[in-house]
């Protein structure tokens, strides 16, 4: 264990949405790591960016991980991730594959690279990104994305397991005005914290108003699912936002 720093970590719970045996679980996931750490489960229901926040506050160490209470590590996960942050000079750690700033950036932003929070260890001496608790929905993103440009960004596969189950609060709903809303109020921060992502602003838009368009068109609403579609379409001409927009005219 003399061989690497200490690492502390956050764990943010509520029993409202975790069964405390998933909690157990977890935890026993961070004790049995080859490295010393210090699990700080910061109890609450106020959100997740607050629990974090308040646990990168109590944190004793400079290096800092964060696992959700329903999730699990691999038991070399922090091995693995300071051996690439000392390889890579990087701050930040995170699962995937190895790829490019600008890859990263797009893939956290626009694609598919979006489950990462139980996989982040930052280096606090390098990254002073806070979570957002004015938002309710990509405040994880918004972390990732601050503290990779801040510091830079190593990425290793594996690192744990997600287990989604039906209280969680990735299962509950968001009602899709309410989604939005929240939406657009991300990305707002995205621009103004990460310039790195403003390229991808259009691409972020005609995604979020196709997603839209096809909630209101799940439930049934054709004209303001027409109403979003055409929003994303002016800004760009997307093959499957065509194809959505077509089937509003079908007959059900």
């Amino acid at each position: 264990m003399s061989d690497y720093p200490p690492v502390s970590v956050v764990i943010p719970y509520s029993e409202q949405y975790t069964p405390e045996w998933m909690l157990e679980e977890a935890t026993a996931s961070v004790e049995a790591q080859a490295v010393e750490t210090e699990p700080l489960v910061v109890r609450g229901d106020d959100g997740p960016a607050a629990a974090r926040n308040e646990g990168l506050d109590r944190a004793s160490h400079r290096h800092v991980a964060f696992l959700d209470a329903d999730d699990t590590w691999a038991d070399d996960k922090l091995v693995r991730q300071l051996d690439a942050m000392r390889e890579a000079d990087a701050g930040l750690c995170v699962e995937g594959d190895p790829r490019t700033m600008d890859d990263f950036v797009y893939d956290v932003f626009v694609g598919d690279l979006t489950s990462l929070m139980s996989s982040v260890l930052v280096d606090t001496a390098r990254v002073d990104a806070r979570f957002d608790d004015d938002l309710e929905r990509g405040e994880d993103l918004l972390y990732v994305l601050t503290a990779a440009t801040q510091a830079g960004v190593c990425l290793r596969p594996d690192l744990f397991a997600h287990r989604e189950h039906a209280d969680s609060v990735t299962a509950r709903g968001m009602a899709v005005e309410e989604y939005l809303a929240q939406s657009k109020r991300f990305v707002y921060r995205v621009s103004e914290r990460v310039p790195e992502a403003q390229p991808y602003l259009p691409i972020y838009y005609t995604q979020l108003y196709t997603d839209v368009g096809r909630a209101h068109a799940a439930d049934g609403d054709a004209r303001r699912a027409r109403t979003y579609y055409l929003r994303a379409l002016r800004i760009s001409l997307h093959p499957h936002t065509l194809a959505a927009l077509a089937r509003t005219y079908l007959p059900f």
